[in-house]
């Protein structure tokens, strides 16, 4: 007797007739597309293995191997009478995809997100360089897509999934594309956690913002303005709790990096600039929608830049070196 599949999944799992090599492996590589975009989740039942084997239009003995890896893998639980079910993260095992494992904690979290930072600096600098004209349309179109998901964060986080790995393609490195996914994988939950919180925020525009920037740096081959935007972008997710709070972890005030601080800042940047930095100092705070006073250590990356955005670009290199001190100063 076939066990009924979670409402509504069998759709997701149409595409073309496979070829006749491998085919559990591409069923296999094919489900763990759909949990990565978001298409299907953690405690979702897939459909019966007959329903599967006609989707794909291979046997079910394919089917059943796929299902086979993807159980060694510890993505399935596949159990008689009771269906295939997706296992949360935290109950996966790693595999080839997984073996970096769950986002367990905080430090973790940062861990993934610095490596990710790293992944796509390079590709968004590639692709700057080397993507044609066609791709750049590609990328616009899912940009647009985020920009019509306002107020749909299931739909926002899926076209935000598929525009990172378009700009990971049009980078034209396939290893570089496939380590992003395996990146993704574990992060999908906490990603979709994330982009939840900052719209259920009300700072969707701020999000969208970061996304356009990094896509018009892309076409006009400005490497530097698009891997700018994707930082700015990165800090959006961890300023305010917004980690603290996708993770489920108490939302704690964090306290401001006061006087010691902006006496510090306060002298660098008259050195650097004279009375200037008198009004310097509470714009660029204000950019954050804070006082001066207020700025944190989450803070401080966003508002040095800030800074330095304002300053005359024969003082920038100067600032650079200044504001790297104060962030391993205050940081």
């Amino acid at each position: 007797m076939s066990t009924p599949g979670t409402p509504g999944m069998s759709e997701h799992f149409d595409m073309e007739p496979l070829e006749k090599r491998s085919l559990g492996e591409h069923i296999a590589r094919h489900i763990q597309g759909l949990l990565l975009d978001g298409s299907i989740r953690p405690g979702d039942t897939l459909p019966s293995q007959r329903e599967l084997a006609q989707r794909y239009g291979t046997s079910v003995a394919a089917v059943r191997e796929a299902i086979s890896i993807l159980s060694a893998s510890g993505v399935l639980d596949a159990r008689p009478g009771r269906g295939t079910v997706i296992l949360p993260v935290t109950q996966q095992a790693p595999s080839i995809n997984l073996w970096l494992g769950a986002v367990h904690d905080e430090a973790e979290a940062h861990a993934f997100l610095d490596t990710r930072q790293v992944l796509e600096h390079y590709t968004i600098a590639q692709a700057a360089l080397h993507a044609m004209p066609e791709q750049h349309t590609e990328l616009l179109e899912h940009l647009h897509r985020m920009r019509d998901a306002q107020g749909e964060p299931e739909a926002f986080i899926q076209a935000d999934l598929a525009l990172h790995m378009a700009i990971a393609r049009a980078a034209g490195n396939p290893v570089v594309l496939r380590l992003l996914r395996a990146i993704h994988m574990p992060l999908a939950n906490l990603l979709r956690a994330i982009s939840t919180d900052l719209m259920q925020r009300g700072r969707f525009p701020a999000l969208y913002t970061t996304h356009e920037q990094i896509i018009h740096g892309i076409i006009r081959r400005d490497p530097d303005s698009a891997t700018r935007a994707f930082d700015h972008m990165l800090d959006q997710t961890t300023e305010g709790g917004t980690l603290e709070r996708a993770l489920g972890l108490p939302d704690l005030p964090e306290a401001p990096l006061g006087p010691e601080f902006l006496e510090d800042l306060h002298w660098n940047l008259t050195r650097l600039i004279g009375p200037m930095a008198e009004v310097l100092i509470p714009e660029a705070a204000s950019e954050l929608g804070l006082d001066p006073d207020a700025v944190t250590r989450s803070h401080l990356g966003r508002y040095l830049g800030n800074l330095a955005r304002q300053l005359p670009d024969g003082k920038q290199a100067e600032w650079h070196a200044l504001s790297g001190l104060l962030e391993k100063r205050y940081g």
